[in-house]
């Protein structure tokens, strides 16, 4: 039997996976999987946005043969309807998989807890990962805002000198940030679906959004 220490670093490569995917994947969530056998990861999968394979699926066709009698660890609930790919619950069952570790429910009244019943219903035992729930929210908090809130997940970023100037005197831009910030937001500008800035902005710094 796999040990706790185990289970969480399989689940922490899952998250891991995860990671290799952006916020571009809009309006699916950012989900990670692997597939352990013998108490070592067989495959790894990933999900890279609408109408490609989801996680689950790309490591079970990276497994081959070897994922029968896997166990499966998934960052967020398999889905279990049609949309532009088959259910992954149905991929999981005719895989042979015999257990799967969740971090995160799904939300999406199309999958929650539906993709967990059908699968104990196949009798493959469903587990959820509560130490890795957090984790696994806070990749997908704009998906995670969309399902429970029905509004978008709204970031602000700003910056300004110690004595709360944003500019100089002669209106002027003046990088406050250094060279991580100013890349970090980038990506950040890079992962959002929107961005919103205001006109004075525009006018002034013909900014790189």
């Amino acid at each position: 039997m796999t040990n706790l220490s185990s289970r969480r670093k399989f689940m922490q490569e899952a998250l891991n996976a995860a990671r290799q995917t952006s916020a571009r994947v809009s309006p699916n969530p950012r989900v990670g999987a692997v597939l352990v056998k013998g108490d070592k990861i067989i495959a790894r999968g990933w999900h890279n946005g609408p109408g490609t394979a989801h996680a689950e699926v790309m490591a079970i066709h990276a497994a081959g043969p070897a994922v029968a009698g896997s166990t499966l660890y998934v960052t967020l609930e398999p889905c279990n309807h049609f949309g532009r790919t088959p259910p992954c619950t149905k991929a999981i069952i005719e895989a042979g998989i015999s257990k799967v570790h969740v971090a995160l429910s799904d939300p999406n009244p199309q999958v929650s807890g539906r993709g967990t019943a059908r699968l104990r219903q196949a009798g493959i035992d469903v587990i959820y990962d509560d130490e890795a729930q957090d984790d696994a929210a806070e990749l997908n908090r704009p998906y995670l805002t969309w399902m429970t809130k029905h509004r978008p997940w709204v970031m602000l970023k700003t910056a300004q000198s110690l004595d709360g100037k944003v500019a100089s005197s002669f209106g002027e831009s003046q990088y406050i940030s250094g060279p991580k910030a100013l890349s970090y937001v980038h990506d950040l500008r890079g992962d959002s679906d929107a961005i919103l800035v205001g006109v004075a902005t525009i006018i002034a710094d013909n900014p790189q959004l």
